[in-house]
């Protein structure tokens, strides 16, 4: 069944998943820049335990998942959001 409502909370959703993205991108951008190194360089640094005790490592880990999960549940709302589009033709 399609309703306005609910194409509209779709779009809201959408809009929230964007700004929570760019948030934690912001924050990525932040650490890589503080610390001089690329994400997917902390990540292999990380994975090899190549990483000094003091380094912020779990707040870096636990931000690239957050931007992992925005982005899975942004792709998820739009797919409900084309699929709602489809039936609605």
């Amino acid at each position: 069944m399609h309703t306005d409502e609910y194409e509209i909370a779709l779009f809201r959703e959408v809009d929230v998943c964007k700004g929570q993205i760019r948030n934690y991108q912001r924050i990525l951008k932040n650490l890589e820049e503080l610390h001089g190194l690329t994400s997917a360089a902390f990540q292999d640094r990380m994975r090899q335990g190549d990483l000094p005790p003091s380094f912020a490592a779990q707040e870096w880990h636990d931000t690239i998942e957050a931007l992992r999960r925005w982005k899975e549940t942004q792709v998820e709302y739009e797919r409900l959001l084309n699929t709602m589009k489809i039936s609605a033709s």
